[in-house]
């Protein structure tokens, strides 16, 4: 948080601030402090995830939470595995930009809302088909049921090469 004081003048009550245009000033804040809020998972969650997959059910994460913190999450709670690694994980072990990893390689995936806003029905139904750990971050509520509908296209797809 910062603040600076602002003239009434230039900024009557009711000043409608724009962040697109910026306009009000941005230098000579001051600093006034930091705040931090933690929401973890309940403690049962890493039990339940691993009596879902010895049950043969996969789990896949969704959320609208920051990829990074829903990463994080993931992995405390057994969605992603302990060594598993997604195309950024691999990219920065070898040191080589991301798009130079061969996405199969990754086991775990991490698609934010904007990623996800750009691929067609096809791409994210191979995209669960390929990567057995997923997480889906900063999703809408329409992207949810995005999601939810790939999902069930991809049982039906499975199901059906079962039966050939």
């Amino acid at each position: 948080f910062c603040h600076i004081y602002l003239a009434e003048k230039e900024f009557p009550r009711g000043f409608t601030f724009d962040t697109d245009e910026m306009n009000f000033p941005t230098d000579g804040l001051c600093f006034d402090g930091l705040i931090s809020m933690i929401d973890p998972p309940r403690a049962t969650v890493p039990d339940a995830v691993v009596k879902c997959r010895t049950a043969g059910i996969r789990v896949i994460m969704v959320t609208g939470d920051h990829p990074i913190t829903a990463k994080a999450i993931a992995g405390s709670v057994g969605i992603i595995s302990e060594g598993s690694e997604t195309v950024e994980d691999i990219a920065a072990r070898k040191r080589v930009p991301v798009e130079q990893v061969d996405r199969r390689e990754a086991r775990a995936a991490v698609i934010n809302g904007g990623q996800l806003k750009d691929m067609t029905s096809d791409e994210l139904v191979d995209l669960l088909r390929t990567h057995p750990e997923m997480v889906f971050a900063r999703t809408s509520p329409q992207q949810k049921l995005i999601i939810v509908e790939s999902c069930q296209k991809l049982v039906s797809l499975s199901w059906g090469l079962r039966d050939i």
